[in-house]
């Protein structure tokens, strides 16, 4: 059966802002400079006239995930489902037939989800986080995980001068398969980024990060819920799994309060 009624064009909207001034809000990765060589190359897109499904999308075919809903034109009905896959996750873009339309493959590239709130967190020591107002199905789209994207060169740079100065590290490393080789990607929300960067760790996480990719090969981390949410819970994901590195000096205490808790944030030992 084919869909008929989702000719409709959507634009990316995020009507959030921050409730720090001195960040900047940019609801999407915005290269640096130096880093906006690496990703120039355009995908390859489908050829769909209709909706689009695994049986005849390119996009799907290749992807790691797919997207499930009730309502093509609700798009916060939409679930991901995870294939036998470790490949990213592809989304329909202006590269393809289908641009014009809803078509069952795009979720992501049109803005977070409704119901949102950033507000500090009851143990004060965690700070701000990201809540959420609204209840939430697991595998729900919440938001993008945005910032600058920036060279392992830079990446090294920032992040002495944000452990010289006793700043936050907000950067995210992005580790990506590719048969025998690993590709890299650092986001830093720390002075441009959205409401991602609120989204606090935690050693039993209720959300998690899934690597999306649109017109390019420049990744975009989103958050995706790992079950249901209920209204007034605070959304969080695990910020990696690296128990490595000196407790005294390198290590920041992990305040989520969970029974399993590792005791410290995770460390990537690579930028020292």
């Amino acid at each position: 059966m084919y869909l008929h009624f989702f000719y409709i064009k959507m634009e990316f909207n995020d009507d959030y802002e921050h409730c720090i001034e001195e960040v900047l809000y940019f609801p999407r990765n915005v290269p640096t400079k130096e880093a906006e060589n690496l990703y120039h190359n355009l995908l390859e897109g489908c050829i769909c006239l209709d909706n689009c499904t695994k049986e005849t999308c390119l996009c799907i075919e290749k992807s790691g995930t797919a997207y499930k809903f009730e309502d093509i034109a609700n798009l916060e009905t939409y679930k991901i489902e995870e294939k036998e896959s470790e490949a990213p996750t592809y989304e329909c873009s202006s590269q393809c037939k289908c641009c014009e339309k809803l078509c069952g493959n795009k979720l992501v590239q049109y803005g977070p989800r409704l119901g949102l709130e950033v507000k500090l967190c009851i143990n004060i020591k965690k700070g701000f986080g990201l809540f959420t107002r609204k209840k939430l199905y697991k595998g729900n789209f919440i938001c993008e995980y945005a910032g600058e994207i920036l060279t392992n060169q830079d990446a090294i740079k920032r992040f002495q001068i944000y452990k010289n100065s006793g700043k936050m590290n907000y950067i995210f490393c992005i580790n990506e398969k590719f048969g025998t080789e690993t590709l890299r990607t650092f986001i830093d929300p720390t002075v441009y980024g959205n409401i991602g960067r609120y989204i606090n760790h935690s050693c039993c996480p209720n959300s998690k990060l899934v690597v999306i990719r649109e017109d390019s090969t420049m990744p975009v981390l989103a958050v995706f819920s790992k079950g249901d949410i209920e209204i007034g819970s605070e959304i969080t994901y695990d910020y990696g799994d690296d128990s490595s590195g000196n407790e005294e000096d390198d290590r920041k205490l992990c305040f989520c309060g969970e029974k399993a808790c590792r005791k410290y944030l995770p460390y990537d030992q690579s930028l020292k």
